[in-house]
């Protein structure tokens, strides 16, 4: 009985100590915001930024990271202007 309370606890400890993620999460329109005052500004280094965090979110999106290939899609959408 008492392995079964610990099995059980050291479940909800893991499930509950979820990892949050060490990118930024935005919204598709804060996204685009962003890019066009980095574009207003002829902000070459917040965009360089930009394009660095998406090629971020492409490589853990290819290791697994749903939640980073979904983001990555997002960028990059609005990197080419769509």
């Amino acid at each position: 009985m008492k392995k079964l309370l610990l099995i059980l606890s050291l479940i909800v400890v893991m499930i509950g100590c979820k990892k949050e993620p060490d990118y930024p999460i935005y919204t598709m329109e804060e996204k685009r915001k962003i890019y066009r005052e980095a574009k207003a500004n002829d902000n070459q280094e917040k965009i360089k930024e930009l394009k660095s965090l998406k090629n971020k979110l492409e490589i853990l999106g290819k290791k697994g990271d749903k939640t980073a290939f979904e983001e990555y899609a997002d960028w990059d959408a609005v990197l080419k202007g769509l």
